[in-house]
């Protein structure tokens, strides 16, 4: 009879949270099983223990397993510690009001940008942007502006791992892509242009960092294509420096 150390469970049933975060409609005990490559046995005594928690849920109806409040409440949690940029979301406010714009900070997550704080604009058309979605680096100006900042090295290993096409717009050839983030690098903000979403454009400042560090946290104002013409977004490059200045100068670095 073999046993589970608590550090094996503990990491099991962080892979099984993450799976279903993955997949919010929810998932059959078979399907998160798979997904997190356990035993069927297993992921079924780790899902139920997490569901007596309240860290997922359990629709007896489908037979799913989905994630629960208990969620929400460390994703509150982590918004209000230094760690989840609580410092950028005043500044982002004001930004979004004084745009009429959504705000909107990431951080580079593997090959993606993670969004991590969000504001709302007052435009009567707002898009979406919910915070924890994952997008491509570089189909985004978040993660044009955090890759241009990247050391050479790091930066040649991201262009060379694959570059999906997102859109019909997405800029996929890494000597095309190298030659942006030179701009970007040298301007100090990013854009695309309905590279990520169809109808959608944005533009994106790093975040300052303390002299030799890298920057890893940017913020973007995104706008819908039919409301905002590319000059009228980049007229707002000030504003958006400004706004990273500001949340740089009140972080925990």
């Amino acid at each position: 009879m073999t046993t589970t150390s608590g550090d094996d469970l503990l990491s099991r049933g962080l892979r099984l949270l993450t799976v279903l975060a993955d997949h919010p409609s929810g998932l059959g005990v078979s399907a998160a099983a798979r997904a997190a490559a356990l035993p069927v046995s297993s992921a079924h005594r780790i899902l139920q223990r997490l569901a007596a928690e309240r860290f997922v849920s359990y629709d007896e109806d489908t037979r799913r397993y989905a994630l629960g409040v208990r969620v929400l409440e460390l994703s509150r949690g982590f918004h209000r510690s230094p760690a989840g940029y609580s410092a950028a979301a005043a500044p982002m406010r004001h930004l979004a009001a004084r745009t009429g714009l959504p705000a909107i900070a990431g951080i580079r997550y593997d090959r993606d940008v993670l969004l991590v704080l969000t504001a709302q604009g007052t435009q009567h058309l707002q898009l979406r942007s919910a915070e924890g979605t994952r997008n491509a680096w570089h189909a985004t100006s978040l993660g044009k502006a955090l890759v241009a900042a990247l050391p050479p090295r790091e930066r040649e290993e991201l262009l060379t791992a694959g570059l999906r096409q997102v859109t019909d717009r997405t800029l996929t050839d890494p000597d095309a892509l190298r030659a942006e983030l030179d701009r970007v690098r040298a301007q100090g903000w990013a854009e695309v242009d309905e590279e990520s979403e169809v109808g959608v454009r944005s533009i994106a400042v790093p975040v300052p960092a303390p002299a030799g560090y890298t920057p890893r946290l940017a913020v973007s104002l995104g706008a819908a294509v039919a409301l905002t013409e590319a000059d009228e977004l980049r007229s707002h490059v000030p504003a958006l420096r400004a706004c990273a200045e500001e949340i740089a100068a009140h972080m925990d670095h």
